[in-house]
């Protein structure tokens, strides 16, 4: 057995277990349980989100049944979108869409995110004979009408909005981007490409209008236009397949170069050791941590699919290295300036969160082999890890039914799997 089959297995059985993890999170109406997010944790509100993780979910199991042929994933798929269809509100939006500030509608760049996944999902299952539900066709059409062009789109910037308002000269281009996947993947399936044309076109100067021409963020897309002192690489990152898109349609070669030095930053910013840096900054050094796994993981995708070339070899090694006992992945390393080994790593450093986890499984899913889908009824083995919390010395505890956050044996947080709320939330 050779080198790149010893990494096919290790990979496949990382797969495997992750699947296991993902059964122990989900609900009647998704995928629960708390999270760290960019900008803060959310641990009082635990129900199934409809954010970045269907997004990664979708994107997994796609990658799976296309290697493996195993019906399974397909009913996964077909599952989501009824799922979604019943999360979808009267104006387009979804509830619960806002990541670490749910329960919340409307979540940016979250949705567009999630339906750009759909509309992947359902092109597949057509290629696969199976013709989507009006109910799914039509939540799309209600996103992009209601949602994206009635609310959205701002006439005087010519560009989309995160907001439902007109008056703000501030944009997101990484909402832009998503923005830019969905319209040209509705064009497509829906045959009505022209439709979109004007919308995409302003969409597009404003991508390229936003990009940093010079210093040390030289082809970033920051997180908004007005802010551009400092970047998120992964949040960056995620402008590439609209880049690489929008070349695509108009044949404009100042798409092709702002993709080609994007792609220069984002792949800079990854570390040496493993990880992609929190944030850059035009005018002091790279805050490096906290390193997020799963933002690692679909940057690494990302880099990918847009034909990077180097070896990924040692990044991908360094995110199998943060699967845990229970085959989740942890959040990250670094926390709060701890978690740097050799410290203790932070409590939010271990606890797992299933967006970040579902771009781990749609990272590492085309590359696991032709291994089906995980159908054992095992439960995920258990942690116990000791972590910082402040200023104290605690564990995180997770098995099958719970996860537990103790300090001195007196639990600051425990949640009962599957459940909306945790049962003790005192952090």
């Amino acid at each position: 057995m050779n080198s790149t089959d010893n990494d096919n297995l290790r990979i496949a059985s990382a797969v495997s277990r992750l699947e296991t993890w993902f059964a122990s999170m989900e609900g009647a109406d998704g995928y629960h349980g708390p999270v760290v997010g960019l900008r803060t944790q959310l641990l009082g509100w635990c129900g199934a989100g409809n954010d970045w993780r269907w997004e990664g979910l979708l994107d997994g199991w796609r990658e799976r049944h296309r290697l493996t042929g195993d019906p399974a994933y397909l009913a996964h798929m077909n599952l989501a979108l009824e799922r979604l269809q019943q999360a979808q509100l009267a104006d387009g939006t979804l509830r619960n869409s806002y990541f670490d500030q749910n329960p919340c509608e409307g979540g940016m760049p979250y949705e567009p995110a999630v339906m750009a996944a759909v509309l992947r999902t359902v092109a597949y299952l057509r290629q696969q004979g199976q013709e989507p539900s009006p109910g799914a066709l039509g939540m799309l059409d209600a996103f992009v009408e209601k949602r994206l062009i009635k609310e959205l789109w701002n006439k005087n910037l010519q560009t989309f909005n995160n907001w439902l308002q007109s008056d703000f000269e501030s944009y997101a281009p990484p909402a832009v981007a998503a923005v830019v996947d969905v319209l040209a993947g509705y064009g497509a399936l829906t045959g009505r490409a022209e439709r979109w044309q004007h919308y995409l076109a302003g969409a597009g100067e404003s991508l390229l209008a936003a990009q940093l021409g010079s210093g040390p963020l030289q082809g970033a897309m920051p997180v908004s236009n007005s802010a551009a002192a400092s970047v998120s690489p992964f949040l960056a990152a995620r402008c590439l397949p609209a880049l690489r898109c929008l070349a695509s349609l108009t044949g404009d070669p100042r798409y092709a170069t702002a993709r080609e030095r994007l792609q220069r930053f984002v792949a800079g910013a990854l570390q040496p050791g493993g990880g992609i840096a929190f944030m850059q900054h035009r005018q002091r050094p790279a805050s490096v941590a906290p390193l997020f796994v799963g933002a690692t993981a679909h940057v690494l995708r990302l880099l990918q699919e847009d034909g990077a070339t180097f070896d990924m070899t040692s990044q991908i090694d360094w995110v199998l290295q943060h699967q845990s006992a229970s085959g989740a992945f942890e959040t990250s390393v670094g926390f709060g300036g701890r978690g740097m080994p050799p410290r203790l790593p932070d409590w939010r450093d271990l606890l797992p969160v299933v967006a970040w986890n579902a771009f781990c499984y749609a990272m590492l899913a085309p590359r696991a082999g032709a291994a089906g889908a995980n159908t054992s009824v095992a439960a995920p083995a258990p942690v116990d890890r000791l972590v910082q919390v402040k200023s104290a010395k605690g564990r995180l505890l997770e098995d099958a039914g719970q996860i537990v956050l103790e300090v001195g044996g007196s639990p600051l947080f425990r949640w009962t799997k599957r459940t909306l709320a945790p049962d003790v939330c005192l952090i």
